[in-house]
């Protein structure tokens, strides 16, 4: 039975064994044992025994035990174990019964006297009359052959309960995803509703796994507050100096000395962060690097390494989060590049990257979600979204040459409304949406800064923040009026 989050990835899966021998496979596979035990009751009875060809030891299965419970701490142990107690005391009064009626010991019921009953009545069509058999008795050669007929369907009916018995056991003891449907215990499913039984990796993969480990005991390093935030809030002030001074001192060179003068600069900025995303996903696949990948370039609230809030900005370990945040990219960083340049576009997107991954490991280690990593260009991507949306509130959204009839400011307000309520919610999900505001929220703020500092300039300083909130207020309320007044005409 598959945890309710679905499958774990290598990350939590040594933090909750502590790497020790056990691979993802391994472990979800622990794990989702664990829970169906839970869930159906057979904890009580089969405990933290595993038998079959995969070796798990009991200080494993009490890990994921600890663990599938801290997860889903409602689930009612003592209620479930009761009812798979009284099932199984059902199951084995059954058989007792069946088996004493083939051993005359027990009478049977109404239903199986009337089965028998019936099959006298059959042997005496085939075997004379009733007055003859009176008068003669019984052959021993029919007596022999009815008591090897009465043997051999009785060895045939337990062979067929043993081999149903076996395969439960197996479900339960092995497998485990076999639920108890309406009180009854069902058959063993088909083979492929099963999970894949894992398969022995090769020795230099668990030595790099086990290399790659940062922490090696199932426990949360004790650490302060201060310990583990300090040395992250110093490396974010750093990035944040840095961007700034990017922003104010880059001077684009000149269209000679450019490495591809005839690339447009916001396709050629682009096409380098994409390379460079693209590369350190791959990179991440290699072996000899999963230690340094696991240190520099993923933000673990547990552990945290300072340096983690740049390298984890960079790092993509699924496709499908490579190439959806490069697609966000390139939708919405070609309009913010060609309005601030390249300077100002890679402080922003770098900026917000770092401030979304800090924001999100307060986040986690305030909840103490130690289990928890953080990687993924998500927040750099969102927060250069929120810098052009904030740019250009009342422009309009173009998707592949698509004029969507939304307004930028619209778009803004839907996703900063839905990242910030599920993260108030904490909802269990795989997406980082404390990240997220904390990328869109800078964004967002350093496009304001530049479009008041550009206000300044063009007023010679008498406009202030006021007057420049009110009139993007009365901009976005001309284009509604102008939109309605379309739709009447119409």
């Amino acid at each position: 039975m598959p945890l309710p989050g679905g499958d774990l990835l290598e990350p939590e899966i040594n933090a909750i064994f502590g790497g020790k021998d056990v691979d993802v496979d391994t472990g979800n596979y622990i794990l989702n044992v664990m829970h169906w035990r839970r869930q159906s009751g057979a904890l009580i009875d089969v405990g933290l025994k595993f038998s079959g060809e995969i070796k798990v030891t009991k200080e494993q299965a009490l890990r994921a035990l600890e663990y599938v419970r801290s997860q889903l701490p409602d689930v009612d142990e003592a209620g479930n174990g009761a009812e798979w107690a009284k099932e199984e005391e059902e199951r084995l009064r059954q058989e007792l019964q069946a088996r004493a009626v083939k051993l005359r010991l027990y009478k049977a019921n109404e239903e199986d006297v009337a089965a028998e009953d019936e099959y006298e009545d059959i042997e005496e069509s085939q075997q004379g009359t009733e007055f003859g058999r009176q008068k003669t008795g019984h052959s021993v050669l029919q007596a022999t052959r009815k008591a090897n007929e009465m043997e051999y369907e009785i060895f045939k009916r337990e062979k067929e309960e043993a081999r149903k018995q076996a395969e439960l056991n197996a479900a339960a003891a092995q497998r485990g995803p076999v639920e108890l449907l309406g009180g009854v215990q069902p058959g063993l499913p088909r083979q492929q509703a099963f999970l894949e039984r894992p398969r022995e990796k090769p020795a230099y993969i668990k030595y790099y796994e086990e290399k790659a480990t940062i922490i090696k005991e199932n426990v949360v390093p004790r650490m302060s507050t201060i310990a583990r935030l300090g040395p992250s809030f110093l490396v974010l002030l750093l990035v944040l100096a840095g961007c700034w001074y990017l922003d104010q001192n880059y001077t684009p060179p000149p269209t000679p000395a450019r490495l591809w003068p005839d690339t447009p600069p916001a396709v050629a900025t682009l096409w380098g962060v994409t390379g460079l995303l693209v590369a350190t996903f791959f990179l991440g696949r290699l072996p000899p690097l999963w230690r340094t990948f696991n240190k520099y370039m993923t933000c673990a609230p547990a552990y945290p390494y300072a340096l983690s809030l740049i390298g984890a900005c960079f790092r993509h370990d699924q496709f499908w989060h490579l190439t959806s945040n490069v697609i966000t990219l390139w939708l919405f960083g070609l309009f913010l590049h060609e309005e601030v340049g390249r300077g100002t576009f890679l402080a922003i997107y770098l900026a917000s990257g770092v401030t979304g991954t800090f924001t999100s490991l307060v986040y986690n280690v305030v909840r103490k979600q130690w289990t928890v990593y953080v990687l993924g260009a998500s927040n750099s991507v969102l927060g250069v979204t929120a810098a052009i949306c904030t740019l250009r509130p009342t422009g309009s959204i173009e998707i592949f040459g698509y004029k969507i009839p939304v307004y930028a400011w619209m778009y803004l307000a839907l996703i900063g409304v839905t990242e910030t309520a599920a993260a108030f919610k904490a909802l269990k999900t795989t997406i980082d949406h404390a990240g997220h505001v904390g990328g869109m929220l800078f964004g967002g703020a350093a496009a304001f800064a530049l479009r008041y500092y550009a206000a300044q300039n063009r007023s010679g300083g008498e406009q202030n923040v006021s007057q420049m909130v009110q009139k993007d207020a009365k901009e976005i309320a001309d284009e509604l009026k102008r939109e309605a007044k379309e739709a009447d005409l119409v």
